[in-house]
């Protein structure tokens, strides 16, 4: 009888100790929403950024655009036909400001780019074209203008022709298409339907997250340098080359349109642009504004250590960790014969809680690996001096403070370790186990719970 008694008291408090953990879960489950939160706070402070300074930025090759009319009842009134460049050449500058936009507790980086674009367009192939497939329409070629898609206007800082003629006058935002365009008219004695002509236009243009670009040429060039050491080269089409150093990075695009399936033309329906093809879903004269598609590539400014997202990835361990720290805890109370009650497991249980909101606090104001150390150490400490008193004996604290620095420590290591996090878990949650059972194996608990009856 005494055993069963010994053995019901034992298996008791295990049970309340999983009761303590589950509703432990409560506040780690309302900290992730915290996180999320201020995570939607700093993406805010960068669209409030953006507003002020430009934002997300895809600066597209020129267009001809040629108003066509033609006899069909069905389809009155003047509509246009966009056609892109035989060649385009795209070679960007990109310059991230030495210091950051800051809107309250939250930086965001901002760029300029300088964006050269060249090439050479063969307008008469594409009217041939255009008269094969829909003899019905008559081109006015002596009306085109060209256009320059940019995905936020507010954002262009300059733009100039440069080494070349063709157009009249300067180049504005396209009012009457249904995006983000520059638009100018072409001269009347640009010789744009005699032969191949060439362009040369320099744009400015600032932005905060990513600089795209649409490769609107039958074969396109892109190139860009950077004083930006960490970019994020995974948009879309890959670099066929790239150079990376600790002062900043190259990368050069090539594109075919066999292969990227730009057409030569596209022909509207409302003079708008509305029917751009569907292999150009991010082109801006279509309804909407650019954005990043399969089509458009580029660069995003990437920050080195995103500290939400590795705050998120640690609260992510928190129950496991905390329920590790319980069960190393009443693994060595009945080892080392040492009690411990109930509502010192909730104490505990809670101060393992606040870590990880010490941790989101100090690592907005410090960066995250100097506010995980400094909130472990402050765990450590804690925990330590309160087993400490509990057990009335200096070295009992000290190991305790010991035994939480290695399992937080390996939580560090599985939080930073990002490519290795799930085989360093796995493999260290494996170990930690093991030593658990292999320390127990030879436990009689029966008489563990007898001894603490």
């Amino acid at each position: 009888m005494q055993i069963q008694i010994a053995s019901n008291s034992a298996l008791l408090k295990a049970a309340m100790i999983v009761v303590i953990g589950l509703l432990l879960l409560i506040p780690v489950s309302l900290l992730r929403g915290l996180v999320n939160e201020r995570a939607a706070q700093r993406v805010e402070a960068a669209q409030q950024v953006a507003r002020g300074w430009g934002g997300y930025q895809t600066v597209g090759g020129p267009l001809l655009v040629i108003p066509v009319s033609g006899a069909d009842p069905a389809r009155p009134g003047i509509r246009n036909v966009f056609v892109v460049a035989q060649s385009l050449t795209i070679a960007a500058r990109l310059t991230v400001e030495k210091e950051p936009r800051r809107i309250g507790m939250y930086d965001v980086p901002v760029f300029v780019a300088n964006v050269h674009l060249t090439g050479e367009f063969d307008l008469p192939a594409a009217l041939a074209s255009l008269r094969t497939e829909y003899p019905e329409l008559t081109p006015h070629a002596e009306r085109a203008r060209l256009v320059i898609p940019v995905g936020d206007l507010q954002g262009v800082r300059a733009v100039k022709e440069t080494d070349s003629s063709l157009t009249a006058t300067a180049l504005e935002p396209a009012r009457d298409l249904s995006g983000a365009a520059l638009s100018g008219w072409l001269r009347s004695d640009s010789g744009i339907a005699e032969g191949k002509q060439r362009f040369a236009f320099e744009l400015s243009v600032a932005g905060t997250e990513a600089l795209d670009f649409l490769p609107l040429g039958q074969t396109a060039e892109v190139t860009v340098k950077s004083n930006w050491p960490h970019p994020g080269l995974t948009r879309g089409l890959l670099p066929i080359e790239r150079r990376i150093t600790d002062t900043g990075f190259e990368a050069r695009w090539q594109t075919l349109a066999v292969n990227r399936g730009v057409p030569k033309y596209w022909l509207d329906e409302d003079g708008k642009g509305e029917r751009a093809p569907v292999l150009l879903p991010s082109l801006s004269l279509r309804a909407g504004s650019l954005g990043p598609t399969g089509e458009s590539f580029g660069v995003q400014i990437v920050q080195p250590v995103d500290l939400y997202a590795r705050v998120e990835r640690t609260v992510k361990y928190a129950g496991l960790f905390i329920s590790m720290s319980l069960l190393a805890l009443f693994l060595w109370e009945h080892v080392a014969r040492r009690r411990v009650h109930p509502v010192q497991y909730g104490l505990l249980g809670l101060a393992l809680s606040i870590f990880y909101l010490l941790l989101l606090a100090l690592a907005e104001h410090l960066g995250f690996g100097p506010a995980y150390g400094l909130a472990a150490v402050a765990l450590c400490t804690l925990l330590g001096a309160y087993l400490a008193g509990g057990f009335d004996s200096i070295a009992a604290g000290s190991a305790a403070s010991a035994a939480f620095g290695v399992i937080y420590g390996l939580l560090f290591l599985i939080v930073t370790a990002e490519d290795y996090a799930l085989l360093a878990g796995a493999l260290s949650l494996f170990a930690l186990l093991a030593a658990a059972m292999l320390l127990t194996r030879r436990v009689d608990w029966y008489r563990v719970g007898a001894a603490d009856g």
